[in-house]
């Protein structure tokens, strides 16, 4: 019995060699041994940035987005655009929600990391950015979608019968398995490797890059193709396709005035037009100048990442706005709606009275703003803003009444 007892624990010492042997045992050079190599500066700028901004910025983008989940599911907000409006706030809320692991990592763990868990070793070297990433390029494939079926419903009204993309439904399931696909060799940028606290410590788990597989021409290649396809050409294509669309628009606004003119119609209505295109060329503009401001650092940073530039402190600044502009760029999208959409502020409002604000009718909700004179009707979205005109009386159900769109 004694026998197998030492039999036993030999195994077990064994066993435990083998782990670190695999990485020529050695002791764990853990975060706070770094400390002393790199730049006196890059703890506070750590601290600031992952510590307290970008928690901040996450906070508000998941309640932002949330809200936008609960309006877009409303029953007035049907159709084809809302369907990708949905697909895009889910994948920005996921992007999020995975983003603040990350934050905490940077944070607390810095970039080798200090686990006594596998698991969480494993999720952080390996799921971490590729999940993250992942949700990143489903909004943005979300958005081209939609500003796609936009364009050809405003700039080729008639040309096309069916949706360009396809089934919506179809479309919203099918771009995030293609999405996670092509992000799938980034996974392997990192390994899992063991280390002892003490010569007679236990084992713990650090994330390290797997050098030869970085330096690797596939990987190269793959890096920069990967930022091609998700951000310098759908930052290209939708800025050229809500060009086009705010073109066409204002063409379709100063049409209507002079018809208006014509008609020697309320005085009310000139205002009100000015006022309208006004602020959808500006949100047009804005939109898109702030997706190309947002998204460019993060395909340099991206094509650059690498463990040896992370010891040069205007590096780690870099990154960190690179971070931080690349959430802030997903985390508006709510507000921005709440700003130019009349509609989707009517909307949110009646869904959060419900059930306790109630007209004097019964029915729930506040009424939306009425107006003598027809408008048209312009579905507003973020970051790749596109708008869509149809004809001026469009009448849409809401719960309890129904009310005009507007914007």
């Amino acid at each position: 019995m004694q026998a197998g007892e030492t039999s036993s624990g030999a195994q077990d010492r064994a066993h435990t060699m083998n782990a670190t042997s695999a990485e020529n045992p050695r002791l764990c050079l853990l975060p706070e041994d770094l400390e002393d190599l790199e730049d006196p500066r890059t703890p506070s700028l750590r601290r600031i940035s992952y510590g307290i901004i970008l928690p901040t910025i996450c906070c508000f983008g998941i309640v932002g987005n949330v809200l936008n989940l609960l309006v877009l599911t409303r029953r007035n907000m049907r159709g084809i655009a809302y369907i990708y409006m949905r697909g895009y706030s889910t994948a920005a809320l996921l992007a999020i929600l995975f983003c603040i692991p990350f934050a905490l990592r940077v944070f607390i763990h810095k970039d080798t990391g200090r686990w006594s868990n596998w698991t969480q070793a494993f999720y952080h070297t390996h799921l971490e950015l590729f999940l993250g990433n992942g949700c990143l390029g489903v909004g943005v494939m979300m958005l081209l979608a939609l500003t796609v079926e936009r364009y050809i419903s405003v700039c080729r009204p008639g040309q096309y019968t069916r949706p360009l993309c396809g089934p919506p439904h179809l479309t919203v399931v099918l771009i995030p398995l293609a999405t996670f696909l092509v992000y799938l060799p980034s996974a392997f940028r990192g390994e899992v490797t063991t280390c002892l606290l003490r010569p007679d410590g236990p084992v713990i788990y650090q994330r390290r890059e797997n050098q030869s597989y970085l330096d690797s021409t596939f990987y190269q290649v793959y890096k920069i193709v990967l930022e091609m396809v998700f951000k310098v050409a759908p930052t290209i294509l939708l800025a050229g396709f809500n060009l086009r669309i705010m073109v066409v628009y204002r063409r379709s606004c100063e049409r209507r005035r002079r018809m208006t003119l014509s008609r020697t119609v309320s005085n009310d209505e000139d205002p009100r037009t000015f006022a309208e295109e006004r602020r959808l060329v500006l949100l047009l503009g804005s939109t898109s100048i702030l997706f190309l401001v947002c998204v460019s650092p993060m395909v340099i940073l991206n094509v650059t990442l690498r463990e040896s530039n992370l010891s040069h402190y205007p590096y780690q600044v870099f990154r960190a706005l690179a971070n931080l502009l690349e959430v802030i760029n997903y985390s508006i999208t709510f507000y921005i709606y709440c700003m130019f959409s009349e509609d989707f502020r009517n909307t949110l409002v009646r869904t959060l009275q419900w059930p306790w604000g109630k007209s004097s009718h019964g029915a729930r909700g506040l009424a939306m703003k009425r107006s003598s004179v027809p408008r048209p009707t312009t579905t507003i979205t973020t970051t790749t803003t596109t708008t869509t005109t149809t004809p001026p009386t469009t009448v849409v159900a809401t719960p309890g009444h129904l009310a005009r769109a507007s914007v």
